[in-house]
């Protein structure tokens, strides 16, 4: 008999998952052969391991991200992680997964912080990334939770029940949740079942193609979803559907704005838009802005959108 090939899937225990966040986050699935990192920041030893099991995890995301090779899976242990620097995963590293403890966008106290970096929190210039179940604290002016495509043409990332927040509707420091950049075609981003509060330009700003962005709650007092990127002779295809967008009267100025004029195959329908200045900007062809129930911040029940 010969030795074992070496290229062997490694299985998922169960256990693995639930003492990262207590249920199972993301896909659980591992699209290749590919190592699993464990980072555990409050780890008894206080001692920065090798990062292969959960004894001897790493105790920053930063050291999993540089030790990850393509198609491999980070899971990431309660705890507050103040990086010292953005977290970027580069093109070499396809597939790269990471799942945190937060469940269902729901906010909490575990997750990544821009307080020490300064900077983004994380930067995505790769193909096929899941990250899901992380809780971003965008506390830097002008600093972004995730920007997708900084410098490269990333295809087909995934972005999921995680939350962006800055503290509280009057501590409105982070520029964006999520950028999807128009500077590189980000084409087939998938942005779903998120949930943001209170950036200070928008939640999430696009401007690639082919971008889905469905089933997201955003509190906002500035902007909900900023797809003014998108212009003619841009880039193009975008759904923005089943999102609920909640604004503040004192200040929030729209809940979905598009560019004018805009080209390709546009679809914004099913959201529900409440409490912005103006709740749905108007200006391309009204066949793409369908069904949608939009209403003032007091006084005024929601009304679907006849167009």
């Amino acid at each position: 008999m010969g030795s074992k090939p070496r290229n062997v899937m490694k299985s998922l225990r169960v256990k693995d998952f639930l003492h990262v966040g207590g249920t199972m986050t993301g896909s659980g699935v591992i699209n290749s052969p590919g190592d699993v990192w464990y980072v555990d920041k409050n780890k008894t030893s206080g001692v920065s391991g090798g990062g292969q099991t959960w004894a001897d995890a790493f105790m920053t995301l930063t050291e999993a991200v540089a030790a990850a090779g393509a198609y491999d899976t980070i899971f990431m242990g309660r705890g507050n992680y103040a990086e010292a620097a953005a977290i970027e995963i580069v093109s070499t590293q396809r597939g790269l997964k990471i799942f945190g403890p937060t469940t269902g966008g729901v906010p909490t106290s575990n997750g990544l912080s821009s307080a020490t970096s300064g900077d983004d929190i994380l930067i995505i210039n790769a193909d096929d990334v899941e990250i899901a179940g992380i809780t971003f604290w965008c506390l830097t002016n002008g600093k972004n939770g995730i920007d997708i495509g900084e410098d490269y043409d990333g295809y087909n990332n995934w972005i999921h029940d995680c939350c962006f927040l800055t503290g509280n509707a009057d501590n409105d420091l982070g520029e964006y949740g999520i950028k999807v950049d128009n500077s590189d075609d980000c084409v087939g981003t998938l942005i779903e079942n998120n949930t943001f509060y209170f950036m200070s330009t928008a939640g999430i700003t696009v401007g690639a193609t082919r971008v889905t962005i469905r089933n997201n709650t955003i509190w906002s007092n500035s902007i909900g979803i900023d797809a003014t990127a998108i212009t003619a002779g841009a880039h193009s295809g975008l759904a923005i559907c089943d999102n609920k967008l909640i604004g503040r009267a004192s200040g929030s100025t729209v809940g979905i704005e598009l560019a004018s004029p805009i080209e390709g195959h546009i679809l914004i329908a099913d959201n529900i838009v409440s409490g912005f200045n103006t709740n749905i900007t108007t200006g391309v062809a009204e066949l793409s802005i369908i069904n949608n129930q939009t209403g003032a911040s007091a006084g005024t029940y929601l009304q679907v959108d006849t167009s």
